[in-house]
Parts: C-alpha cells; structure tokens; sequence
C-alpha cells in the first residue's frame, strides 16, 4: 500500500478515528488504525473493542492499494511530527516495513500489523432511517449525556445508556443516574418510523465531540436489532445497542404540585456556585444546599465546618412555602444545560424530587432531594 496526503488532512481524519482508541487491552490489533485503501478511496477505522466502531473517509491520493494496521499511537505521532508544507508519503511492504516521508529530507521507519486479524467492522444496513439536524442532535446529546450512569453505580447497564424514542415525527430522549432524570422532546419533519433504542452514553458523547453543530447540515442515523449507525461529515459512528426495555418515568412526572416558582437561571446558578467552597471534602462531611421558598423569596443557604454562604433572590412564587435540600453540583449540572432566561421549578413536597420544566415540556428534569438533618 502506497498513499500520499497533506498533513492536516490526514491529521483531521485521524483525529477523528482516535475517539474509538481506547487502549483497553482487549485485543492489541484494536491498538491499530486500519487504512484501508484498497478501492478508489481511503478510510481509516478504529474500534473500541466493546461497543464502538468509527470509520471516516481521509483525503489523498492512492498511488498503490491496500490495506494496513498500524499502531494508532505510533502513526499519530509519526504524522504530527512532520513538516506541514509538504506532502506525507506512507508507504507499508509487503514484510509491513512503513515507510512515512516528508519532502525529501525526512524519513521515518515503523512497523505495521497483521491486518487480517482486525475484526471485521458492522455492516451498516441503510433501511430503517431518520435524519436529524446536526446541531438539533448535537444539543440533545449535551442536554442529556451529563446525567446517565457513567460509572454504572447503580449496577443496571440500561442507566449506562441513553434512550432514544422515535414515534414519526415525535423524538425523546432519555437520561437517568439514581439522582437526576433527563427528558428532551423534538420533533422530526417528515419521518414516518418508530422504534425504541438504548444507545451507550460514551458513545454519544463522542459523536458530540465530533459533531460541529451546523445548523444546515443533517445526520443521517440508521438501526437495526442490534447495531445503530450515525454518518456525517464522511463519517459514520456505529454503535451496540444495550438490549433492555428502559424504566417507564411517566408517573414519576405525573405528580401533584403543590409549589411552584419562577426564577432567572443565572441568578440562581451564581448563587449555587458561591455554596460550592462550603460544602466538604468528603462523603461524611458533605453538605447540601437548603432552598427556603416563602413569599416572593428564596433563601440559598449551606453550611459547614468550613463556612458560610446565604443570599436572597426575588421569585414569583405560587402555592405553599417549602423548605428542601439537594446537592449543589446536581441541580448546577442542570441548570447549565438549559437555554431559557427564567426557569420553573415544581415541587410536591420537601421529601419529594423538584421538577424544572418549561411550559411546552420540550425538556423535563428531575432532581432528588437530600434528607436534612
């Protein structure tokens, strides 16, 4: 196999490839970048090993066929190393001596791998399809990824992912980690399919890493039982799909408020970060923050051994007063993710979670209380 390129195109490609090189030691040939230029195009994949799969599209020029392994480390240091204002040769033998080449002074020497031991990557079957706008995605993806159970403390590998459920032209998507529960609702012009799927939270979080969030351009996702496949941008991102029923939370959601408040985001979230110093170190010593709701005012207070903090914000408020705890990252968490100036909180009692939605229910969360003493 011979190919010559620029740098940063190259550059870019392999970047993208990159997301999926985990070094997990699960097989070492998935330590490799396959190049695959064995037709009239080059794609570099790379695969994770469990859940995984990325295969884009690189420019350059095919000068002899192929295909190569290489070390993904290796090959992106090599490249990154050379000068940018010349073409980059890669030239891998037969005995899979690479040969990278920079101009004419510059010449560095790396061994591939057997490629025939690379898995063979999911094959994408482009029937069942819907097409989100990129940027539409990418803020789906922010506004939930944050609250699924990455650490999988819970023990249940459906909280590991996130629910993605597709009625025609009605989109949920879904988060939940034991504290927080995270809803989003699109919609989706023109589609007429409907399914159910539980895609892996880091997977997602690495298509978001890649996607630019253009608002004129979409992504096409494809699925099937076991397989679902996001292409972009000369990309394509495949995925296992976690093979469980997601919880129900409709009644959860369906409670009766009996507190309600107005509130500018940012003044609450101000407000949130300046308890923050004061909460401890440690699970023993934590403290929550305690939200005072009377009149047409919250009090925000938390203490500690290691200090103080207080401070009053004007609300619209209707219904009864309540006082109630949570801890103050979650309920920072988020705030962050929302757009709108004013958020409205609901509650239904000071052992009971806090709902924040808008009025038109395109986004619903959820946050548990913490028991004060």
């Amino acid at each position: 196999m011979k190919i010559k390129f620029k740098k940063e195109d190259f550059m870019s490609s392999l970047n993208i490839v990159s997301k999926a090189l985990k070094n997990n030691g699960l097989q070492k040939i998935l330590d490799c970048i396959l190049i695959d230029a064995s037709k009239n195009k080059i794609y570099l994949i790379s695969q994770d090993g469990r859940e995984l799969t990325i295969k884009t599209e690189a420019k350059g020029e095919i000068i002899e066929n192929g295909i190569s392994a290489i070390d993904g480390v290796t090959l992106i240091n090599a490249v990154s190393a050379m000068e940018k204002e010349y073409d980059v040769e890669l030239e891998v033998t037969k005995e899979r001596d690479c040969i990278l080449k920079c101009g004419e002074n510059i010449i560095q020497n790396f061994q591939a791998k057997d490629e025939s031991t690379y898995p063979n990557t999911p094959q994408i079957i482009k029937e069942n399809k819907i097409v989100l706008n990129e940027l539409k995605l990418k803020r789906i993806i922010e506004k939930t990824s944050f609250s699924y159970d990455k650490n999988n403390e819970s023990g249940n590998i459906v909280l590991r992912g996130i629910y993605f459920e597709v009625n025609k032209e009605d989109f949920k998507a879904k988060s939940m980690d034991g504290y927080i529960i995270s809803i989003i609702n699109e919609k989706i012009v023109g589609n007429e399919n409907k399914y159910e799927k539980i895609i892996p939270g880091p997977t997602l979080e690495e298509i978001n890493k890649l996607l630019k969030g253009e608002v004129n351009k979409d992504v096409n996702i494809y699925f099937n039982d076991k397989n679902i496949s996001f292409e972009f941008n000369n990309t394509v991102v495949t995925s296992i799909i976690i093979p469980n029923n997601y919880i129900d939370t409709d009644r959860i959601f369906n409670v009766d408020n009996t507190t309600k408040i107005n509130i500018n985001r940012e003044k609450l979230i101000s407000a949130l970060n300046r308890t923050m110093p004061y909460v401890g170190d440690t699970s023993d010593n934590k403290k929550p923050v305690i939200l005072n709701i009377k009149d047409e005012i919250i009090e925000i207070s938390l203490s500690s051994l290691k200090g103080e903090s207080y401070e009053k914000i004007d609300i619209k408020k209707s219904g009864k007063d309540i006082r109630i705890a949570f801890n103050s990252k979650k309920l920072i968490k988020i705030l962050n993710v929302i757009d709108d100036e004013n958020v409205n909180l609901y509650f239904s009692g000071s052992k009971q979670p806090v709902i924040i939605k808008d009025k038109q229910e395109t986004y619903l969360y959820l946050l548990t209380p913490v028991k004060i003493d």
